[in-house]
């Protein structure tokens, strides 16, 4: 795996990131904790240490699996952007909220 300096920091972010859209359950799958888990480890074999999600993919699903994931590894080993702004209110259905 190839990896970049992120911006003036001294994080070395992977050149592929992780996106976790699909963890909210949006794709039409509902994933569980144990297959979340498999694919972050996968990930985590494949030298990713760069995980993408936000609060609104699936209102805060993606994140809670994440999260989940994260306190039974080493937090040292990821990296996690996040984004929020959106306010859920049911799959494909989001307001901005910016306040």
């Amino acid at each position: 795996m190839k990896f970049r300096r992120l911006g003036s920091t001294d994080l070395n972010v992977s050149v592929i990131g992780l996106g976790t859209w699909q963890f909210g359950g949006e794709w039409g799958i509902d994933y569980t904790q144990a297959e979340v888990d498999l694919i972050l480890d996968q990930a985590h074999d494949l030298g990713i240490n760069l995980i993408d999600t936000a609060e609104c993919y699936g209102d805060h699903l993606s994140e809670q699996f994440i999260g989940n994931y994260i306190s039974r590894r080493n937090r040292e080993d990821w990296i996690i952007a996040t984004k929020f702004g959106h306010e859920f209110h049911s799959i494909f259905s989001r307001t901005d909220r910016y306040d």
